[in-house]
């Protein structure tokens, strides 16, 4: 067991009394590459610029932004989804208060064409959104969508595929 008096007999970590170098190094490490490369748009981006009209038309206030993503949620997935439900689009839409069938008509038939102009091989569904607004953050939305047509793609293949990723 050690103790004072047999500690000076030691060498080592605690019985040295030897004055050691304190080598520091100053120098700073160099900085983290940052990676400029241009980063493809994700779905959620695709959708806020798909969105923008009617979100423009919504202004600043908060519940008016997430009842204008509403609305283009609702088109979206309708273009994508084809006929039938562009016209369930417009009569939910017309079900509005305050909106007539010529706004509706209207608004449906613009956002198709730019969803068909900006998106045309996109085919994810959205199945649900989160808009969150804070004063530290700003805005936050996150997405949930389903592709409903993969090409390309057996169902053998798919259950494949979902092994290799897990």
């Amino acid at each position: 067991m050690a103790s004072p008096h047999s500690r000076r007999k030691t060498s080592g970590a605690f019985g040295n009394n030897k004055p050691r170098d304190i080598v520091r190094d100053f120098t700073r490490p160099e900085p983290a590459p940052v990676d400029t490369t241009p980063r493809e748009l994700g779905f959620a981006d695709k959708l806020i610029s798909f969105a923008q009209p009617i979100l423009e038309q919504a202004g600043g206030n908060h519940t008016a932004a997430k009842g204008a993503m509403n609305v283009a949620i609702l088109i979206w997935n309708a273009a994508i989804e084809g006929g039938p439900k562009v016209q369930e689009a417009k009569a939910t839409l017309a079900k509005l208060p305050g909106a007539t069938v010529e706004q509706v008509e209207e608004l449906v038939t613009t956002m198709v064409a730019r969803k068909t102009e900006l998106y045309p091989e996109e085919k994810l569904v959205v199945t649900n959104f989160i808009l969150k607004f804070s004063h530290k953050r700003g805005a936050q939305f996150r997405v949930s969508a389903v592709n409903i047509n993969p090409e390309g793609v057996k169902k053998a293949d798919l259950s494949d595929m979902v092994k290799v990723s897990a």
